[in-house]
């Protein structure tokens, strides 16, 4: 589902991001799966939060402000978002609302620190984005790689382990940390 090009970030996060959730989790059938979980997440766009709670994989409770220790929190500045929706690439961001399941969420339940994608343009820009696991700012990874490779990845078209082995993804900092994060990407 592409994203409007004019869509207000509001917008974004409050309406079309949970439509596409549930749409993703209805038609994928993993709303049975998800039975008996809870999911938190908070987007932080330069200050402004949008908090999810995910019940049993179709009980959607959506709307602005902030969570206590959500299980993912994800901050991105207000440029790079607007950047990112101008030219249709929000796949790494988008990516952990549209493709939940229970594995992923067992991965998600354990793990602890703090990743950041930064995410490389054509032109020569980045966008940056921020994800906490579980309230924990440490330990610490960094990853590196092109705009293109993030949504294959996010897209399920390249294995994230052929990305770093192939050079195309650069991971610095606790590379023990790195690795867990792996099966968000499979």
């Amino acid at each position: 589902m592409e994203v409007p090009k004019d869509i207000s970030i509001k917008d974004l996060f409050l309406d079309f991001a949970p439509k596409m959730a549930q749409g993703a989790l209805a038609l994928g059938g993993k709303v049975d799966e998800l039975a008996g979980t809870e999911f938190t997440l908070v987007v932080d766009v330069s200050g402004e939060k949008y908090r999810y709670i995910v019940k049993n994989g179709q009980e959607f409770d959506v709307g602005e402000g902030d969570l206590d220790a959500p299980m993912v929190r994800l901050e991105v500045s207000k440029d790079d978002l607007e950047k990112m929706i101008k030219n249709n690439e929000l796949d790494m961001l988008l990516g952990i609302q549209s493709d939940l399941n229970k594995s992923k969420y067992d991965a998600l339940s354990r793990i602890k620190g703090t990743m950041t994608a930064v995410l490389s343009n054509d032109d020569g820009s980045e966008y940056t984005i921020v994800a906490k696991f579980n309230n924990a700012d440490t330990p610490k990874a960094t990853f590196r790689l092109k705009t293109s490779d993030s949504a294959a990845l996010a897209r399920k078209e390249v294995n994230p382990v052929n990305l770093f082995m192939q050079g195309q993804m650069k991971i610095e900092g606790d590379m023990a940390f790195a690795m867990t994060t792996q099966p968000l990407f499979t």
